[in-house]
Order: C-alpha cells, then structure tokens, then sequence
C-alpha cells in the first residue's frame, strides 16, 4: 500500500513539473511587451490632439454682429407695439346668464307609471292561457279528423281558422267568456288546494303547465338572469312557479333551452334551479301541487 502511494505521489509531482515546463515554454513564444505599443499610441494621440487644437485656433472668428443687430431691432419693434385693445365680454355674459335662467326653468315630467299597464297587460295573458289551451286541443283534433285539408299551422291571431271545420265555434273560446277572467284575475288565489292532473302538463314535458291554474305566478324575475321579457318567454312555454324550475332535471333544462334561442348554458351559467330551490321554500312561494 505505501509503495503504491509512493508511486502516485512521483505521478503527481512529474505532472505538476511537466505542466510547468509546458506553461513557462508556451508563454516564452507568445508572450509581446505592448509597453512600446501603448507608448507609440499615446504620442499619436497627443500629436493629433495639438494638431486639431491649431487648425481649429487658425480658422477665421464668425462675425455676429449682423443677427445681434436683427435680435435688437426685433425686440425695439415688439416695445412699439401698441397695447391690445380690452374685450368687452358683458353682453355676452348677460346671455348666458339668460340662457343659464331658461334651462333651469324647463321642468322635464316625471316619467309614466307602467306598473299599472303591465299588471293588466300580464293579467290579460294568464287569462288567454285556456283560451290558447283550448286552441290547441281544437286544432289537434280537426287535424286527427282532417289529415289531409288540415292546415299545417294555425295562427294565434286567427283562432276562427282552427274552427273552420266546426258547425259553431265552442263559447268557451270566445274572448267575451273571459272577460270576467281578465278583470280578476289579479286576485288569483296564492295558496290553491287542487292537485295537478295530468291534463294540465304539456304533452311530451314533465312539468311545464298550459295555464296557471295553481294560483297566481311567482315573480320568475327575482331569479338572476331572469328579466320581466324572460319572464314572458318563460311563461308563454309553460313555467309560471319556482317549484317547476326547482325539479328540472338536465334533461328539462335541454328541453327549455330548445325552446328559447340564444340562451344556450344560460341556466347552467346562472344556476336558475338552485336558486330556484331557495325561493320556492319562501312562504310568497307557491307550493308544489299534491298527487303530481
């Protein structure tokens, strides 16, 4: 072991010598003295500098003279200057004043109360809702009975063409049967007994109604995202009561959403059913229906 470190130990020191012999010999063939070099650029440098200084000390003195004399006369001419005349501003400030008077004279009127406008026009609405179901139940049948001469559509402003076929159109469609309906219907009871039947869901939903036949209709606007024309919307394809958007389930939401353009993910967005679930709770709410 000792000899083995003896002979490391003379490896070590033959290397350091060889690297020393190599270092001494490479810098003895590149090594320059710039002293010389450096000396030689500073008497070229102060030689052109004393040169510079004298072509510039034998150059001709700009002669000023001429724009001193101008500068001067400006400024004598500016001194002769006459003040400038005073600007009377009074009248003109008179009209202003005047002007100032007649604005604050114009009383701009107080803006019309709607309210009363559109709680009759909703209430004319839900009163035309079993006039529209009705409709809709005539209008199926003369196509079951017609297939043929039925026509593919029938217009809500033209119910008597859903009756064509019909020997006397039915008294309970005519608009003068639910006049009554439309003058109370305000005053729908909030907190109905009936349960719902069947009859009452639209065909191929779960819980969208014909009418508001459970009592009056929850203020649909008290859920965020929804505005009075939402509202509308929302009543004219059957929801009226927060228990309705409460039970929705993903497929009734994809349903709503088919029957209202451009509000796609709007009620994923804006969570209509939990809020929903929150409000139906309130005591103003109407509650679900029993037997449904």
């Amino acid at each position: 072991m000792g000899f083995l470190l003896i002979k490391i130990l003379l490896l070590l020191v033959l290397a350091a010598g060889s690297g020393a012999f190599v270092a001494r010999w490479w810098f003895r063939r590149h090594y320059e003295d710039v002293t010389l070099e450096y000396a030689r650029a500073r008497e070229e440098w102060q030689a052109w500098r004393h040169s510079f200084e004298e072509r510039l000390a034998a150059r001709p003195e700009v002669d000023l003279d001429p724009i001193t004399d101008q500068i001067a006369s400006v400024q004598a001419a500016v001194t002769e200057l006459p003040p400038p005349e005073r600007v009377n501003l009074g009248p003109l400030e008179e009209r202003l004043e005047v002007l100032g008077e007649r604005i604050d004279g114009i009383r701009i009127p107080a803006p019309p109360d709607l309210g009363s406008i559109d709680a009759r026009l909703t209430a004319i609405e839900h009163a035309l809702f079993p006039l529209q179901s009705r409709l809709d139940e005539l209008t199926g049948a003369v196509r079951g009975l017609h297939p043929r001469d039925a026509a593919p559509a029938v217009p809500e402003s033209a119910p008597a063409a859903a009756l064509e076929h019909d020997e006397e159109p039915p008294a309970a469609i005519t608009v003068e049967a639910h006049a009554g309906e439309v003058e109370d219907s305000e005053g729908l009871d909030d907190s109905p007994d009936e349960e719902l039947d069947d009859d009452m869901v639209r065909r191929g939903s779960r819980n969208l109604l014909k009418q508001p036949a459970l009592g009056k209709p929850d203020d649909l606007s008290r859920i965020k995202g929804v505005a009075k024309v939402m509202e509308r919307t929302l009543h004219n394809i059957g929801v009226f009561y927060f228990w309705q958007i409460a039970e929705w389930t993903p497929e009734d939401v994809r349903q709503v959403e088919d029957q209202i353009e451009g509000f796609h993910r709007r009620i994923e967005d804006d969570d209509w059913v939990g809020q929903a679930v929150e409000l139906a709770q309130q005591p103003s709410a109407i509650p679900r229906p029993k037997g449904h």
